[in-house]
């Protein structure tokens, strides 16, 4: 977020900001000789990484790679390397305000972006602001309170605030582009190594243009739910990606039922932000999916820590497909129940290799049978679709390996940043 020492509201640095005004009196005292100054260093050094321990608040002590940025109201930021990765927590409106002032450069920068980007193509910022109010008006209202929060302390003000939350819908009320993939591993195929889940979030090339603004938030709600990170971009409230406290993570693919995009139903990406706020067994996403209505065909993947599920979601009906082998589950745009009645679409090239992609998928894990890893996966999920037979093309916005069990992340955004692991564990409250 640029130099958050220039913003005076955020609490930031507090262990710099105290070594300056103690070392300051040390260095002045003449009067003290060598050794009782050496003796006062090391007094006031101690007594700063005590407290730097008990405020807890950006620590990192655990070994791990997220380094501490700033903190306001409860919240924090940390960096992952260029990544960024928030820690709120208190009411869904205390969250937001969090979020709105610690990514309050970036929301700026992506909203500058986004519209350029968007009225070079021939949208106006009017019909913008109509499809990102269209698309909010059936938010649930604790996810409507994080968007005001944001709106309070990022500058954007509410109307602004709204059409970044609605910056990946924009396009996509008049067409779906048939892409992404999910492909998860365990049991033999990970030599008993933990459940490994592999995905890639494909959209137009247009949106590699704002792959840099991809963020973790980690929302830890005092109000209600469970501890749950999201993967999006900056200011966008629900989760295409995510993953919770207790291991459930949740992807989703667009799918090839028949219908057009529901502006009058709960998204369902926002729904899956419910789930994941509300359901610790893969039971009880079972039971929660069977009581959405998504607004688009899709496909959802669900992981726990031992076992994965495909949601084939039509517009009338939902219905649950198990692993394709024991140990392993690929998906990707098209629909694999046979009860469906439904054949892949063709041809394949014009819609997003779907079938080359499951194909390929299911052909890399079964040569690396026994042996996968969060390497591995990367690696099949990074081969390009046509010349190496992969998963991967310059419709990869951004990238995700998750280990559920051990509540970790690896998040790459081709173009922009490459692979950086996100230790989860220590920010879920």
């Amino acid at each position: 977020m640029g130099n958050p020492q220039n913003n005076p509201t955020l609490t930031l640095n507090v262990v710099h900001y105290l070594a300056a005004g103690q070392m300051s009196e040390v260095i002045h005292s003449k009067s003290l000789n060598t050794g009782v100054t050496v003796k006062k260093i090391i007094f006031v050094f101690s007594i700063l990484l005590l407290m730097a321990c008990c405020l807890g608040g950006c620590s990192n002590s655990s070994g791990s790679n997220l380094s501490p940025v700033a903190e306001y109201e409860g919240g924090a930021l940390f960096k992952a390397g260029p990544v960024n990765v928030l820690r709120l927590y208190g009411t869904h409106y205390q969250m937001g305000r969090q979020y709105g002032m610690l990514l309050k450069n970036e929301l700026n920068a992506l909203y500058d972006l986004a519209t350029a980007k968007f009225n070079s193509v021939g949208y106006t910022n009017l019909r913008m602001q109509q499809i990102a109010n269209a698309y909010y008006a059936n938010f649930p209202q604790k996810y409507r309170d994080v968007i005001a929060g944001m709106a309070e302390t990022s500058g954007l003000g509410l109307e602004k605030q709204i059409l970044v939350n609605g910056i990946e819908i924009i396009p996509k009320i008049n067409s779906i582009v048939p892409h992404c993939t999910g492909l998860v591993a365990w049991g033999d195929y990970t030599g008993g190594a933990p459940l490994i889940f592999g995905r890639n979030n494909d959209d137009h090339p247009f949106f590699r243009n704002f792959g840099g603004y991809t963020v973790i938030a980690v929302f830890n709600p005092t109000d209600g739910g469970i501890p749950t990170a999201i993967v999006n971009y900056a200011g966008v409230i629900y989760a295409p990606t995510g993953l919770n406290r207790y291991g459930i993570f949740m992807e989703i693919n667009s799918g090839n039922s028949p219908g057009g995009f529901r502006v009058d139903r709960t998204p369902t990406v926002v729904s899956m932000f419910e789930a994941l706020q509300s359901c610790s067994t893969q039971a009880q996403v079972n039971d929660a999916f069977q009581n959405i209505a998504v607004d688009i065909s899709s496909i959802i993947n669900v992981a726990d820590p031992s076992s994965a599920y495909s949601f084939e979601c039509s517009l009338s009906a939902i219905k649950r497909r198990s692993a394709d082998q024991e140990g392993l589950l690929v998906s990707t745009n098209h629909f694999i129940d046979p009860s469906w009645g439904l054949t892949p679409p063709e041809p394949d090239s014009a819609n997003g290799w779907t079938v080359a992609r499951r194909n390929n998928g299911i052909a890399w894990a079964e040569s690396g049978k026994g042996h996968l890893r969060v390497e591995q996966v990367r690696d099949i999920l990074s081969k390009e679709i046509t010349s190496e037979g992969g998963l991967f093309s310059e419709s990869t916005i951004y990238q995700v390996v998750a280990v559920p069990q051990q509540l970790t992340l690896w998040l790459r955004a081709p173009d922009h940043f490459d692979w950086q692991e996100i230790d989860l564990m220590e920010l879920f409250n």
